[in-house]
């Protein structure tokens, strides 16, 4: 069956809500934990139903967000969703509640309850406009960037066409896109502070009407981060700022020698002086390079691969009215992922497709996971599995590069250290921001660029107004879609250089690990699928600089010159 033919249709909420009103009955006049481990099963089913339809709903529209019948089915399920999650909190409360907790555990582990009782604290019948507010927000942030419209040397492009003129090899022409990516942004910079500065607002208040003094530890919950919190996550940012930073500061001074530039600007993206590598061949040609590289890696990842394949469940090339950026997402009543991205012809083409096949993957290892909750792990953890797959897939790079590979290994392995202090930077603000919820927009601004001053200290803007003004990190989505989830990468980066130091001394240990950790999906929080897959937490002291140092020495082996 390919994606096409996956059934679709509105489900009636009505009818769910009179369906669970006699799965609430018969759950709490259970006399037998058998009986209500059945009564469970029987609504994680109809939830797995749901996820789908919706989940497919949100990609018709981000394949085409002109499609107006897409954005009817759309919105349609962005309605009725605090709706459902009125429903589900219902069971939550008796589950928290039944005098079978005990056998329940036993049956699905403890995180099963530990993930009910954060949902418990997530929601309330009270916040459920407030909710349906939230979503309409986020999809006018969505429709606006989706939607850009820029014109470039005589074309017209969105906003990840731009991409390879922002790492052309002619700094001139690097210069001039970005002078038309920011100039939209401009003249869209107003309306983005005031979509953020109501979210902002609006999440403060649905805060405070559940309980709580600000959105942080809200947010925290939402993320189903259990085993650590916002100072665990404030010290992992110093260690950033200790042992990253000065890290990337010679980067940075390396950076000016390759390119034989004496200063080095935000548009010089590129790490050699003739240009980043570039991915040979079309995006059709480089999906039958990726089969037969996945092929290789493992019976697993081959089966996984064909199957994506056949059944079309990817969607890559960047086209007019295309969302922007990538994303891997489910339907787990067929017990498939989808692959989305926007191929442009960049180096960043094969890092995206690995990195969501890492994703897809995952949620394919996993599939026969008792219940929908552990399908997927939380976020942090995901993205383990994610830029993992980037370094597992490194042997093969030259099928997608050729003579440049090692060119593309150098500036993967150099960009995704020197991200570390970025995604910290993201993190940091948006904890000061819910921190601060009525500041305006230009004290947001403004702390933005103190921010930079700590994590990006060589970040110069040369003569460009709008990031000048601190509003750059309007282009970065997750920070008005998923509030948070942005340390998680660093957090998993920290956790996938582990896996690529050991994959190279012991490739069969390394993968062994991997694929447990794939398999075992969101059955058990952040730590302890860290620990099962046999890594050092990125939270344990020491960690981050012991990982870091040996990246760095491998950098230094690299002479640059011969690249």
């Amino acid at each position: 069956m390919k994606y096409n033919d996956f059934h679709y249709e509105r489900i009636r909420i009505q009818d769910k809500k009179q369906l669970m009103t006699g799965w609430l009955d018969s759950f709490s006049g259970a006399e037998s934990a058998k009986k209500q481990i059945s009564v469970l099963e029987e609504v994680d089913k109809m939830g797995k139903e749901y996820q789908s339809y919706a989940a497919i709903a949100s990609l018709n529209f981000s394949r085409d967000i002109n499609n107006v019948s897409a954005q009817k089915e759309k919105d349609y399920y962005d309605s009725i969703a605090p709706e459902m999650q009125e429903i589900f909190n219902r069971l939550d409360k008796l589950i928290s509640a039944s005098k079978f907790k005990k056998e329940l555990s036993k049956k699905w582990g403890h995180t099963f309850l530990n993930k009910i009782e954060m949902d418990l604290k997530t929601f309330d019948p009270k916040i459920k406009n407030l909710l349906k507010k939230e979503i309409a927000l986020k999809n006018k942030y969505t429709k606006l960037t989706a939607g850009a419209k820029i014109e470039f040397e005589g074309k017209t492009y969105n906003l990840a066409g731009l991409g390879p003129f922002h790492t052309d090899k002619n700094r001139v022409m690097r210069k001039s896109s970005y002078k038309a990516r920011f100039k939209w942004f401009e003249h869209n910079s107003d309306n983005l502070d005031q979509i953020y500065d109501d979210l902002v607002k609006l999440r403060h208040e649905i805060a405070c009407s559940l309980g709580y003094d600000n959105f942080i530890p809200l947010g925290y919950l939402r993320m189903k981060r259990e085993d650590y919190g916002p100072s665990d996550v404030s010290n992992f940012r110093k260690q950033i700022v200790d042992h990253v930073v000065p890290i990337c500061s010679l980067l940075h001074d390396r950076k000016k020698e390759i390119l034989g530039l004496d200063k080095i600007f935000f548009y010089d993206g590129i790490n050699f002086k003739d240009g980043d590598p570039r991915p040979k061949g079309t995006p059709k040609e480089l999906i039958k390079k990726a089969k037969e590289m996945y092929h290789e890696l493992s019976r697993e990842t081959g089966e996984f691969f064909d199957l994506m394949i056949d059944e079309e469940l990817m969607d890559l090339v960047n086209r007019d009215g295309k969302r922007p950026g990538g994303f891997c997402t489910s339907f787990p009543k067929y017990k498939r992922p989808y692959i989305f991205s926007n191929f442009n012809g960049t180096d960043h083409d094969i890092t995206v497709l690995t990195h969501e096949a890492g994703h897809a993957f995952q949620f394919y290892s996993s599939r026969n996971q008792p219940l929908s909750n552990y399908l997927w792990p939380t976020m942090e953890s995901a993205e383990i599995h994610s830029m993992s797959m980037e370094f597992f897939t490194w042997p093969w790079m030259d099928k997608f590069f050729k003579e440049e590979a090692e060119k593309f290994k150098y500036k993967h392995l150099s960009g995704s250290l020197t991200f570390l202090p970025y995604g910290a930077c993201v993190d940091h603000f948006q904890h000061w921001v819910y921190e601060n919820p009525n500041v305006s927009a230009k004290d947001r601004n403004e702390m933005w660029l103190e921010l930079e001053k700590i994590y990006l200290p060589n970040r110069d803007y040369d003569d460009f107004s709008y990031p000048k003004s601190g509003r750059i990190w309007q282009g970065q989505l997750h920070i008005y879609q998923a509030p948070f989830y942005y340390i998680d990468y660093t957090l998993a980066q920290t956790c996938a250089f582990q896996f690529w130091i050991r994959n190279q001394t012991d490739k069969l240990d390394a993968w062994s690990d991997y694929y447990k950790l794939c398999q075992a999906g969101g059955s058990l929080p952040f730590t302890s699928l860290v620990k099962l897959a046999g890594l050092k937490s990125p939270f344990d002291d020491g960690c981050l600089k012991e990982v870091v140092t040996e990246v760095k020495r491998w950098i230094d082996k690299i002479d640059v010159s011969n690249l």
